[in-house]
């Protein structure tokens, strides 16, 4: 071979290692863009992830403060009132809404169906009788107009089969039925908000007004604050409006995540 030709094919082998080491190079930078565009883009996805995974509550929350307060035209000053049926309508009753109380006195009370009509049947005395209608929150009792006989309160107990009966100090028959639900003026009225100490409570009309139904619970007022926009947590002080059961657990299920545990619970109800 000739040397100038041979010098021509070493200056070939070169350039092409030259060219070789250089696409390998940039192959390597490319590589290297792209592995960390891969790792970026990863750490975008998770942080989009938790991002969202934090709004979950905050939007849950915010679908029940959506609505805005309705305003109720006509208050109560208690929910204890009563309202007089006209002479005409037979035998009437006068139905009572209160506040509920603890009925565990109630429960002691109650009489089996076969014990009351012997009681009743036996004593050959009129009485008095109010038909009490309990429900998650909130009481109806309907007193009915003059006194029964033993006969008429045999007939009404067996119409009313499946109420719990009992006898009061003062002589008068009671009969009690539970239903899951909000009483009649609870839904009317009733809101769900926070005092100045944090408690979770029913309230008659706005929490402004301070007419407490029902405390819950104490909440976690820096977990709240934390977690609820500026908005969104005035309107909690504001109140929330409830007119039906749903509503009303939905209120209660969201917000016992922000509970505090018994033992804090306790010494608050203490002071």
């Amino acid at each position: 071979m000739i040397p100038s030709q041979v010098t021509i094919g070493k200056k070939q082998n070169e350039g092409i290692n030259v060219n070789a080491f250089r696409l390998k190079k940039q192959l390597w930078r490319r590589w290297r863009r792209w592995k960390k565009a891969l790792w970026v883009g990863a750490a975008c996805a998770v942080l989009t992830v938790l991002a969202w995974r934090g709004m979950q509550v905050p939007k849950e929350i915010s679908g029940l403060l959506t609505d805005s307060a309705s305003t109720v035209t006509d208050t109560f000053d208690s929910l204890r009132t009563s309202t007089q049926m006209d002479d005409d309508q037979g035998d009437g009753t006068a139905p009572v809404f209160k506040a509920g109380e603890n009925t565990e006195e109630d429960k002691r009370r109650s009489l089996s169906q076969e014990e009351l009509l012997q009681t009743l049947t036996g004593s050959g005395i009129s009485r008095t009788v109010h038909l009490k209608t309990t429900y998650v929150s909130g009481e109806e009792i309907q007193t009915l107009k003059g006194k029964k006989t033993p006969e008429q309160l045999e007939v009404l107990i067996a119409e009313h089969a499946a109420w719990d009966g009992w006898i009061s100090p003062e002589g008068d028959l009671w009969l009690e039925k539970r239903v899951d639900d909000l009483s009649p003026l609870t839904k009317r009225d009733a809101y769900i908000g926070v005092d100045e100490h944090g408690n979770l409570k029913l309230f008659k009309g706005p929490p402004v007004d301070e007419k407490v139904l029902k405390t819950f619970f104490q909440l976690d007022m820096g977990s709240m604050k934390s977690s609820l926009p500026e908005d969104m947590w005035r309107q909690l002080q504001e109140g929330i409006r409830v007119q039906d059961i749903e509503e009303y657990n939905s209120v209660l299920s969201t917000f016992s995540d922000y509970a505090r545990d018994s033992a804090e619970q306790v010494m608050q109800n203490r002071e």
